[in-house]
């Protein structure tokens, strides 16, 4: 009999069937959008951006909409998912830790029956008794403040893992965009490598036949052809970066959806001075989640200390239970079965080779690891700020200056069209013109790229910092 329950039971498993998860990505390595099957994350909802997010967005990018893409990355992005997941799972374990703190109330029943061979041992021993009872089994007294220790740490773990979703999230945003700026600027930078090349290519073509009459000796044809190469093989690199960027793009974008697209042109200059955070004291970045985080870490770790120091104390525990019981069944809920237990347990350690002792010490030990952590954070979020705010006015002034040598290259351009119109200016003059003012709009796109990025790492730097005084592209909130 009971090797057929066994049998039975063994055959039943409330274990969810396995079902592999299916892989968010192009169903061809070329990673072209249009290869995307069912599979990807087409469906899934996109996160919400919350209003200081939009208006950051709003401002950083006036001419070009950037939240669907930013939605769309946050929904598809794993790193974020396991993030949030691991909220919950710390959420979890903190509603599991608060319920020890309060007795469980377990229903049991039990039939025993035991037998002898022997007629007197069996008189006087044997039995069958039924049983059911309700009550409370290895409730710990709290006396010491043991259990309410390890709650209290357990809730500063979640709230740490609250603020860590927070910190993460901010990375992940400024990553995004990052992104999104690198893929933009290779793209123009690409385009305009591919005009300097087609009219130096033009050019070798002029060089040529003016060697070919002896109008040019063969060390200037070989500078030519060397210049020529030199600017073709930096096309080329150009087209690497370009796909490369744009691979990188749709993967954290999430491959459902081409990236939209938009130019360096769209984003706001952000040439705004940011004095206003030079003057700002310096523990306004403990509002930044992950020092918020790394705090919440040093609470849970002090929090451990209670409970090691609770260890060198008596544990009072407590079983209860009230019910019935008879030697059979059917006599379960009659008059005069009731039965109760009440076993109260009191544990004192005594000698347990130093354990209590090595938990206590481990447990200060890991709260000044905390600490330095702690700090750690707060140096290198200082840092990150120093480091944003001084890099800002040298990219300012750069950009102007590459934007007005522009400015110098496009006006020459066009006196140098308007003259070979006229027929006063020969050709290669024209075209070296027009080599001269797209090397320098490359130049002024990498100008343009670098503020942006400065400007996206100065937003990191701050995010989740409230500040009134902040202007509309720095806010961070």
């Amino acid at each position: 009999m009971l090797l057929l329950v066994n049998i039975l039971l063994s055959a039943c498993s409330l274990a969810p069937a396995y079902q592999r998860p299916d892989a968010p990505i192009p169903t061809s390595l070329n990673g072209a959008p249009d290869t995307i099957s069912g599979v990807t994350d087409v469906s899934t909802p996109p996160v919400a951006l919350s209003e200081s997010e939009r208006h950051f967005l709003a401002a950083f990018s006036a001419g070009h909409d950037l939240a669907p893409l930013v939605e769309q990355a946050l929904a598809h992005n794993r790193d974020f998912r396991i993030a949030e997941l691991q909220v919950e799972e710390a959420r979890a374990l903190n509603r599991i830790d608060r319920a020890q703190q309060l007795p469980g109330l377990n229903a049991a029943g039990q039939l025993s029956r035991e037998h002898f061979s022997n007629s007197d041992l069996d008189a006087r021993y044997g039995q069958d008794v039924g049983s059911v009872t309700l009550g409370a089994s290895d409730f710990e007294l709290d006396f010491f403040g043991r259990v309410r220790s390890l709650s209290e740490a357990s809730r500063h773990r979640y709230l740490a893992s609250v603020e860590g979703q927070r910190a993460f999230r901010g990375a992940l945003l400024v990553e995004i965009l990052r992104t999104y700026v690198i893929e933009r600027a290779a793209s123009a930078a690409a385009q305009e490598l591919r005009a300097v090349d087609s009219d130096t290519q033009t050019m070798l073509s002029l060089v040529e036949r003016q060697a070919q009459v002896g109008a040019l000796s063969q060390n200037e044809l070989d500078q030519q052809r060397s210049d020529a190469e030199r600017t073709h093989m930096r096309w080329l690199q150009a087209q690497t970066n370009e796909a490369t960027s744009l691979n990188a793009l749709q993967l954290i974008a999430g491959y459902a959806t081409p990236p939209s697209g938009g130019t360096l042109d769209d984003l706001a200059f952000a040439g705004e001075s940011v004095e206003w955070l030079r003057a700002l004291p310096s523990d306004v970045l403990l509002q930044r989640p992950d020092i918020m985080q790394a705090e919440e870490r040093l609470i849970a770790a002090n929090a451990d200390i209670g409970a090691a120091r609770a260890a060198f104390f008596p544990s009072i525990r407590l079983s209860t239970s009230v019910g019935t019981a008879s030697d059979g069944l059917t006599g379960l809920f009659e008059r005069g079965t009731g039965v109760w237990m009440f076993a109260p347990q009191v544990t004192l350690p005594i000698f347990d080779n130093g354990r209590n002792q090595a938990n206590l010490d481990l447990a200060h030990l890991r709260k000044q690891a905390a600490a330095a952590e702690y700090e750690k954070v707060v140096q290198s979020a200082f840092h990150e700020v120093a480091d944003a705010i001084a890099a800002r006015d040298p990219l300012i002034e750069r950009l102007h200056r590459e934007q007005a040598l522009s400015a110098t290259e496009r006006e020459r351009v066009r006196r140098a069209s308007a003259r070979f119109d006229a027929g006063w200016e020969d050709r290669p003059t024209l075209l070296v013109a027009r080599m001269r003012f797209a090397r320098a709009r490359v130049a002024c796109i990498e100008a343009h790229r670098e503020l942006a990025l400065n400007q996206l790492a100065l937003y990191r730097a701050l995010y989740g910092v409230q500040t009134s005084a902040a202007p509309a592209m720095a806010r961070a909130q």
